[in-house]
C-alpha cells in the first residue's frame, strides 16, 4: 500500500515537472534591438529569462522529487 503511494506521488511530481518544462518553453523572448551601435531592450528580454529559468529550476526539482520517489518505491518493493 505504502508502495503504491509513493509509486503515485512519483507520477504527479513527474506531469508537474513535464507541465513546467512545457510552460518554460512557450515563454516568450523578446527581440534584442540594436541602436547606434549600442543594444537596447534588455530589460524585458532578462525578464522573460528570469522566468524561464524558474520554471526550469522548478522542473529539475520536481523531477528529482519523482526520481527518488520511485526508487523508494522501488526499494521498499524488493525488500
Amino acid at each position: 500500500m505504502f508502495t503504491t503511494l509513493v509509486s503515485q506521488i512519483s507520477v504527479i511530481f513527474a506531469l508537474i515537472a513535464a507541465g513546467l518544462w512545457a510552460a518554460s518553453a512557450t515563454v516568450n523572448l523578446p527581440i534584442i534591438g540594436s541602436a547606434y551601435g549600442e543594444i537596447s531592450n534588455l530589460g524585458p528580454f532578462y525578464a522573460a529569462m528570469k522566468k524561464i529559468t524558474r520554471l526550469n529550476a522548478g522542473a529539475a526539482s520536481c523531477a528529482f522529487v519523482s526520481a527518488a520517489a520511485q526508487t523508494v518505491a522501488l526499494y521498499i518493493s524488493t525488500h
